[in-house]
């Protein structure tokens, strides 16, 4: 059942009223702003006058699961921890590391939420996941997109050439290429006391955590690219100075460092592309160059 434009609940089930908090399972966002799935699970524990909890998990299981991607990953968990704790939002990160570590660790939340929302992303493994929750969980699974910066119920059928899509996205794009407002929850839950295992993460214990996990260990850490929003955000902040103005030259030419670097960030969910564009757009850049990246990351990526 499609609720708006961004949001479809998968089940039939209805809001759980003795339920103690509203579950945001966080699976590929992993930001704090920029995020339709947040701002929708404040609006709704709003709404029910109930504390938010946010869970995100990391198996070690997952296609490719090595020791660079997991180290990527848990290097944006501290800052969430902290960002969650100012806002009053309860935040709980475990690492499952091998067959003996704790499973059903969402649905064990359910149980005691009154509404589930979940990141609606249409590739890998997160639809399965959807689904599976929604079969399993007597609550009501919202599940939300900000995958782009147009939503996907805009398009009415796939969508198979940058040709076709572009004039679409040109002319719904002036609707959405603005300034993200975030909610406040009103009733904090960092006290609250919740039915899962916790994996508390801090920079020097990320080599340590990795280690003892059930994973491909001959894929190391990257030495460059190290994961989490801030990191994003200071690689955005060098693409925009240095590279930005010459990109619609450089961003093919292989003997100069000419690309945005961020695709990483994109695709881990630690940054939004609506922040990346609404930074480039405001930029002092050629706007030939503005141009030639919004192509790349709007048109392209959305495509």
């Amino acid at each position: 059942m499609r609720i708006n434009e961004r949001v479809i609940q998968l089940n039939e089930a209805d809001v759980n009223k003795r339920g103690r908090y509203v579950l945001y399972w966080m699976q590929m966002y992993k930001r704090v702003d920029y995020n339709h799935a947040l701002v929708w699970a404040v609006r709704k524990a709003n709404e029910l006058k109930l504390p938010l909890v946010v869970y995100e998990g990391l198996k070690y299981y997952y296609p490719w699961a090595s020791d660079r991607l997991h180290t990527f990953i848990l290097e944006g968990v501290e800052e969430k921890r902290k960002r969650f704790a100012e806002l009053g939002i309860r935040y709980i990160f475990y690492l499952q590391a091998n067959s003996d570590s704790p499973k059903q660790t969402v649905a064990r939340l359910a149980k005691y939420a009154s509404l589930l929302v979940t990141d609606d992303y249409p590739c890998f493994i997160i639809p399965e996941h959807n689904q599976r929750i929604a079969e399993r969980a007597s609550v009501p699974v919202h599940v939300v997109d900000s995958n782009g910066i147009i939503p996907m119920s805009k398009f009415d059928k796939e969508e198979y050439a940058a040709y076709t899509i572009r004039p679409k996205i040109k002319k719904l794009l002036p609707n959405y290429l603005k300034p993200f407002l975030n909610e406040s929850i009103e009733l904090s839950g960092t006290e609250l006391d919740v039915d899962c295992p916790e994996t508390i993460v801090s920079a020097d214990k990320i080599a340590g955590l990795v280690s003892e996990c059930d994973i491909d260990h001959s894929v190391k850490p990257s030495n460059i690219y190290h994961g989490g929003t801030a990191n994003g955000r200071e690689r955005v902040k060098k693409f925009i100075r240095d590279i930005l103005p010459n990109y619609d030259v450089t961003r093919n030419k292989p003997e100069f460092d000419g690309s945005s670097r961020l695709s990483a960030y994109l695709h881990f969910g630690f940054l939004s592309p609506l922040e990346i564009d609404l930074a480039v757009k405001e930029s002092n850049a050629p706007d030939e160059s503005k141009d030639a990246f919004l192509e790349e990351v709007v048109v392209r990526r959305e495509l």
